[in-house]
């Protein structure tokens, strides 16, 4: 059966439009034939509005290059891992990732090209950032090295030209300043140390490329889960979202990375912020009850809205396999039960963070950020 005709079934088009991420599909000539509601979002488009459109008119890329779907379908040749940087109507710079797989019929001839597309924009901006971040402490390493042997030189001169001055007693006061210059250079000399340590750290925790950080977040909320669920009785063989983070179905992971990017903002919310954590140990950091009753709403909002947006509905008894829950309402009509999961998930934040080296900070109260 054509790939074309599949997605024109129920089932398939929700499935599709469920997915954090564009699918499109084009005829063997780069004609867009069918896309999903990720795709019309991410170029403001209606959802007919591109069907019958070629594929290159959307993407194209900053630097005049095109995608040529028509050359995937005649070699047949799948292509993965495609960058593409785009300018969109809105003025807006995106970067995305693609693949592209040649679509067969039935009897394998290829009908056209089924492409999928992940928005790394602000992935690819992190990474910038950090690679910013790790040249400015290389700077600053540098400077420390040097710097002490350059305040060194000089202050043991001052401090030798001392000793043959006829006043010891202006000579002792002079000594008696170098010694808290030569002091100083100790701190310049422990900074020094300590930025290599946060170097290493950085290298050794954070760089790991596109959505690093998130995904160790998630991990560890990923972990967090399975030992509450562990402890309620829950296994593996009745809940699949138990499951090695190896494991996983990419939807599960993308739902455990949604949450871990939402954490910055629900901080911000009462005047705290991320920090590396370089020591070992508990964390210190605790949430005041009426904070968390702040942050339990937002993160019961957040998770209405990842599982409205991926077919999920109300219902009075939950079934999975019909996409029906029953918490799908109003924070003020959750059961008190539920609301206490909320809670939770805001009260472990710490402890989530602590095992990826990050750590909860308060902010200065006058500390205002534009």
């Amino acid at each position: 059966m054509d790939t074309l005709n599949l997605v024109s079934e129920d089932m398939y088009r929700t499935l599709f439009d469920s997915l954090p991420a564009m699918v499109f599909i084009t005829d063997t000539t780069g004609i867009l034939v069918w896309h999903n509601h990720f795709f019309s979002d991410f170029f403001a488009l209606s959802d007919a509005s591109a069907t019958g459109k070629k594929i290159s008119a959307l993407f194209h890329d900053n630097d005049g290059s095109t995608i040529d779907c028509a050359e995937v379908a005649a070699s047949g040749m799948m292509r993965k891992g495609v960058m593409k940087s785009l300018h969109l109507p809105s003025s807006e710079e995106k970067t995305l990732k693609l693949d592209y797989f040649p679509r067969r019929d039935a009897a394998g001839e290829i009908r056209g090209v089924i492409g999928f597309g992940l928005d790394i924009t602000e992935q690819v901006q992190m990474d910038q950032i950090k690679g910013h971040v790790y040249q400015q402490i290389e700077k600053n390493i540098e400077q420390f090295a040097i710097l002490g042997d350059h305040l060194r030189n000089p202050l043991t001169v001052i401090i030798g030209l001392c000793d043959g001055m006829a006043d010891q007693a202006r000579a002792e006061k002079i000594v008696t300043q170098a010694k808290q210059i030569d002091s100083i250079i100790d701190r310049i000399d422990n900074g020094w140390i300590e930025s290599e340590k946060i170097r290493d750290f950085l290298k050794k925790y954070y760089d790991v490329g596109v959505r690093g950080t998130h995904e160790l977040v998630a991990r560890a909320i990923h972990e967090e889960y399975r030992a509450q669920q562990v402890k309620a009785g829950s296994d593996e063989a009745s809940n699949p979202s138990m499951r090695p983070w190896h494991e996983l179905l990419p939807h599960l992971k993308e739902t455990n990375i949604q949450q871990a990017e939402d954490i910055a903002r629900k901080l911000s919310a009462v005047n705290c912020a991320i920090s590396i954590a370089i020591g070992e140990g508990s964390p210190s950091f605790a949430f005041t009850g009426a904070e968390v009753e702040l942050l339990a709403v937002p993160e019961h909002e957040r998770w209405m809205k990842e599982k409205l947006r991926r077919g999920w509905r109300y219902g009075p008894v939950r079934s999975d396999y019909d996409r029906v829950h029953d918490c799908l309402v109003p924070w003020e009509k959750l059961p008190e039960t539920q609301r206490e999961k909320d809670r939770n998930a805001i009260r472990v934040l710490p402890l989530i963070l602590a095992k990826v080296h990050l750590k909860i900070v308060r902010l200065p109260e006058k500390q205002v950020f534009s």
